[in-house]
């Protein structure tokens, strides 16, 4: 007889794996265009990272890169013409465009409680959750470009999401 947890962990498994085999060993092909965005993105990204990393970060510059990355998202990439990829790569990008979205929507939650702080602690706890979290949407981004390339790359991109997965699934509990 199986308890629960056992049951659980054979369920999180599976449910992965269907993830895995529907979606991460497969190459897209994106448009010139979509793939400009995706490494403009990134760029913005780590630009963004930069500014989170610093010993004393600007607040303020912080938050408007943010708005900047967050405005360029939601202008460039998800506003962009659907039509730009052929019906079977789209569940690909899709399920890494609401990855992207909903970690660019915590990001934003960070940033604000990180510019709430009045405990020297807290803003720390803050700031590198912050961190954290830029890092795993520039992980993303470098998946998705990854992926376009049709490279060997195929396996070390299975690798990413694993632990990108393993990361969130860790911080869940």
């Amino acid at each position: 007889m199986h308890g629960f947890g056992e049951i659980g962990a054979k369920v999180k498994q599976e449910s992965y794996l269907d993830y895995k085999d529907k979606f991460v060993d497969k190459i897209m092909i994106l448009s010139e265009d979509r793939r400009q965005c995706y490494q403009e993105l990134q760029q913005a990204l780590e630009q963004l990272q930069g500014t989170a990393a610093q010993d004393n970060p600007d607040l303020a510059a912080l938050a408007a890169e943010y708005t900047k990355v967050q405005h360029f998202f939601g202008n460039h990439i998800m506003k962009a013409n659907s039509g730009e990829l052929d019906a079977p790569q789209t569940p690909p990008e899709q399920s890494y465009l609401t990855e992207i979205h909903k970690q660019l929507r915590l990001l934003g939650t960070d940033v604000t409680f990180l510019q709430a702080a009045k405990q020297p602690a807290t803003a720390q706890a803050r700031q590198t959750a912050a961190k954290e979290r830029i890092n795993t949407l520039i992980g993303y981004c470098s998946a998705l470009l990854q992926k376009n390339s049709g490279s060997e790359r195929a396996r070390p991109d299975t690798e990413l999401i694993t632990e990108l997965i393993g990361n969130r699934e860790g911080k869940e509990k």
